[in-house]
């Protein structure tokens, strides 16, 4: 939707992003479009960081990223001689195994350019930044018993370490919330054969009985949003919500910390945090002492409805620097990075599974998963009629080239398949995804798809290099008729 609002929509090869990036550079540095008193002033590592790119030629670029060299030129020209540049990336690039470097680069175009300097002019994902560091932390050490003893799984390898046969001791029990993992979670049929074992409990506190509620031996009934008061933020403004309950909750519904807190008493135990009601727990998030938060108590929430965070209306965090570093300044390069097994600077390597990796021969075909549906909230609601009946059903979409090279015509049955899983899809011929790259829309549960598998069935569960994401979006397919 964003792209066919573009005046110009560019498609280079999914995850070779960072290659394009240093061409970028490259160019910046040729046409003399640094802004060297911002870099010289509010930042370190320019020197290491040039040295990097000097090696990514336009022409080296593109033939990476599937673009023409005129591509890599206008759009360095574009960025070079547009002072108030914003780069917006929302979600998309963490779920890559070089996830990291992608935002680490990224990070450092806006300083390049001075682009800091301007209203309108820097980089974002969210601003989840703000309004995180608005809302004071609830988090506190996990009770155990004593001996610290305590383990963390990764809940986007769950369906790895159900199955984990080596795995001491293994998972005997599991409660889920707020999550339907079975539609959500990457290698998803891995975590339908963990849910069938016999000898696992499984917990589930839901709204719906969703897929993975479905395999629960106990579903215990949630709360809706009208059901129980909040602090929400906003996805994009700098705002904190008072979300007020509009009814009382239906039967025996509970909200998630009212679960939590029955556990931790029927568990034995008596630490006082695991008991705050949720006004408590409210008050206490409002009483962070953040200068973002002055002056915005609950009270004002409850009466207001909605506050916008404490800033001021033209609000350049980095105008002046003020980066998070020890320094304050921009680290272009970064020894702490490298010392992650990053590298100084941010480096291209092509992802194990993508279109430069070894699967590739087999599995030509990039598949992106993407959130397109109007009716659906992630994973929910695609089960109910009034929602899933408007969107249709589901599909993949591919380019009139690879449908051709494969005889494939819209509307036809197509069989879309790696070695994870194969779903049969009716195919569209789109305009909006390049050869070489297909999508599968996100959402659809079990019930709109013949054989029970969803999208999820195909992706990838390789963690990230950095950052403990899951690379969903390095996953390679290939599509046939059915």
């Amino acid at each position: 939707l964003t792209a066919d609002a573009s005046d110009w929509f560019l498609q280079p090869l999914p995850g070779t992003d960072v290659a394009l990036m240093l061409a970028l550079i490259n160019v910046f540095v040729r046409d003399g479009s640094i802004d060297r008193d911002y870099v010289d002033k509010y930042s370190t590592g320019f020197d290491d960081l040039v040295a990097e790119a000097s090696l990514w030629t336009p022409a080296r670029a593109a033939e990476i990223c599937g673009l023409t060299v005129d591509d890599v030129e206008r759009l360095a020209r574009i960025l070079g001689t547009t002072p108030p540049v914003h780069f917006r990336t929302v979600i998309g690039a963490e779920h890559r195994e070089h996830g990291a470097q992608f935002f680490r680069l990224l990070a450092t175009l806006p300083v390049l350019l001075g682009s800091w300097r301007h209203r309108g002019g820097g980089m974002s994902r969210s601003v989840g930044t703000f309004t995180g560091s608005a809302i004071g932390s609830l988090s506190k050490p996990a009770p155990g018993d004593g001996s610290g003893a305590l383990r963390s799984l990764s809940q986007n390898l769950v369906g790895r370490w159900l199955n984990d046969a080596t795995l001491a001791p293994s998972v005997s029990s599991l409660m889920i919330w707020n999550f339907n993992p079975l539609v959500a979670l990457p290698n998803a049929e891995a975590i339908r054969r963990g849910l069938e074992r016999e000898d696992l409990f499984t917990v589930v506190h839901e709204v719906f009985l969703t897929d993975t509620a479905k395999y629960a031996d106990i579903v215990l009934p949630a709360v809706t949003h009208i059901e129980a008061n909040d602090i929400t933020p906003s996805w994009g403004s700098m705002h904190l919500n008072w979300n007020h309950a509009a009814i009382a909750p239906f039967g025996e519904s509970v909200s998630n910390t009212e679960v939590f807190r029955r556990l931790a008493g029927a568990m034995g135990y008596t630490e006082p945090e695991l008991f705050l009601t949720d006004d408590e727990l409210l008050e206490r998030a409002m009483s962070s002492g953040h200068t973002f938060a002055e002056g915005i108590t609950l009270d004002r929430l409850r009466a207001e409805g909605t506050v916008r965070l404490n800033l001021p209306d033209d609000f350049r965090p980095h105008a002046h620097g003020g980066f998070a570093t020890a320094s304050g300044k921009a680290e272009l390069s970064s020894t702490a990075m490298a010392d992650r097994g990053l590298g100084l600077v941010a480096t291209y390597s092509p992802a194990a599974e993508g279109p430069h990796g070894p699967s590739a021969k087999e599995f030509p075909l990039s598949l992106m998963t993407p959130k397109v549906h109007t009716r659906f909230l992630n994973a929910s609601y695609s089960h109910l009629p009034n929602h899933a009946g408007r969107e249709g059903a589901p599909y993949v979409e591919l380019s009139a080239l690879d449908a051709e090279s494969r005889g494939i015509a819209a509307g036809d049955t197509v069989r879309v398949f790696n070695h994870r899983a194969s779903l049969n899809l009716a195919a569209r011929i789109g305009t909006t995804v390049r050869p070489g790259l297909i999508s599968v829309p996100f959402g659809w549960g079990a019930n709109a798809h013949e054989d029970g598998r969803t999208a999820n069935a195909l992706t990838n569960d390789t963690l990230t290099t950095f950052g403990g994401g899951v690379a969903y979006s390095d996953t390679m397919c290939q599509v046939e008729k059915a």
